[in-house]
């Protein structure tokens, strides 16, 4: 009888070691899965920011040109070369003025559902 209790004693010592590396598993698991999506969020955004970082410096050598210089005066600035003539529009007196329009773009409103959905499960539906 001794032996048996022995045994049964064992077995569940044994189901239970299993239970508890079973338990940690699962965790390293959600933990792997969890930093391989961090992961490919960290390469996309590496990704993002040395476009932006190539193109900002393709700009850099852009606006340190000549050219660039001599453009951005001539369209921006309004500068007139030498040789050029100023035109300059004078309206007809007794000529109305044209109003100007702004157009006002008008709020959306908010979805309800949207709003209790975000809030409920922190994304969009």
């Amino acid at each position: 009888m001794d032996l048996k209790k022995g045994k049964m004693v064992f077995l569940v010592g044994f189901l239970a070691l299993v239970v508890v590396w079973m338990v940690i598993f699962v965790g390293r698991i959600a933990d792997y899965n969890r930093l391989s999506q961090d992961y490919g969020q960290a390469q996309l955004t590496i990704a993002a920011l040395t476009a932006t970082t190539n193109a900002l410096a393709t700009e850099v050598v852009q606006a340190g040109s000549d050219q660039a210089v001599i453009e951005w005066a001539y369209e921006q600035r309004k500068w007139i070369r030498e040789g050029d003539q100023r035109i300059a529009v004078v309206p007809v007196e007794g000529t109305p003025e044209s109003a100007l329009i702004i157009n006002t773009p008008t709020p959306e409103p908010q979805n309800l559902f949207r709003i209790w959905w975000e809030l409920f499960f922190h994304t969009k539906p």
